[in-house]
């Protein structure tokens, strides 16, 4: 293989490696995207689950409040 032949290969290789990383790059954004929207997605669950919590205890206390002679 002559010298102008490696280099075209290696140059084939380096091309190559440069889509891979810029899909890569793209996967990785996509990812970090979601990662986000599944955090905010958390975050809301969580104030969702105390403000059932404390309507839930507010509830039981009246229940049991009524209940009391």
């Amino acid at each position: 293989m002559t010298e102008r032949e490696q280099l075209q290969r290696v140059c084939e290789w380096n091309r190559q490696l440069v889509r891979k990383n810029t899909r890569l790059r793209e996967t990785l954004g996509r990812i970090e995207q979601e990662r986000d929207e599944l955090r905010d997605a958390n975050s809301n669950l969580r104030v969702e689950r105390e403000a059932a919590d404390v309507l839930l205890g507010a509830a039981m206390d009246g229940l049991l409040q009524g209940s009391q002679p």
